[in-house]
């Protein structure tokens, strides 16, 4: 192959042209890396570096972007880059960030435990199913859960009383009773704590 045209595009990218017919837009950084130039032959080998480099640079200046804008597990980041880019690349990528410390699955997971947990009083299980949605599992989740477990009941207690106040006026109504408790077993606790809770609460 032969690189027969070579042109500044727009800011930093330039066009590059090979053998005629083959088009690509790449940095100037690529270009400089694997110094390419009007004229010169190229290897197909070498050409689809040069274009695996380019898309690499492309999907982890995305990459940083995501990161700047919010925290990201290492599946998430994955998963939201694979909508633009091949897996391989997104595998590098993520591997790259997470070499760097940008993406770190157990500061994502204390971040999410304290959001859940501790200000939208989530239980347990509840907690457990938003990070499995985020990709973490294992060890770090089960640390994370374990966290969980601080101040379960005091928790449980303020989401009752901030929440669901108004359906156990009457503690007859066992309707509104059993909501509160279905309400209680979705947001992750478990029914021996959400019955004792409750109890509570009605004998006050």
């Amino acid at each position: 192959m032969v690189i027969t045209t070579l042109e500044k595009y727009k800011g930093e990218m330039f066009c590059v042209i090979a053998d005629g017919n083959k088009r690509a837009y790449l940095h100037r950084d690529i270009i400089s890396k694997f110094q390419l130039q009007e004229g010169m032959e190229i290897s197909r080998e070498r050409f689809a570096e040069v274009l695996f480099a380019s898309e690499l640079r492309r999907a982890a200046r995305r990459a940083m972007y995501l990161i700047n804008e919010r925290e990201y597990s290492y599946i998430g980041l994955f998963e939201k880059l694979i909508k633009n880019y091949p897996e391989d690349i997104c595998y590098k990528v993520a591997d790259m960030m997470a070499a760097k410390g940008y993406v770190n699955d157990r500061r994502f997971a204390e971040g999410l435990v304290y959001n859940y947990a501790h200000c939208k009083l989530y239980g347990p299980k509840r907690v457990r199913q938003e990070l499995f949605k985020r990709g973490i599992r294992g060890r770090v989740a089960d640390e994370a859960v374990e966290s969980c477990y601080n101040g379960l009941y005091d928790r449980l207690e303020v989401l009752i009383e901030k929440k669901y106040a108004g359906y156990l006026e009457d503690s007859e109504d066992l309707k509104s009773v059993n909501k509160v408790k279905n309400g209680l077993v979705r947001a992750g606790y478990d029914y021996d704590d959400i019955n004792k809770a409750i109890k509570d609460f009605l004998e006050k």
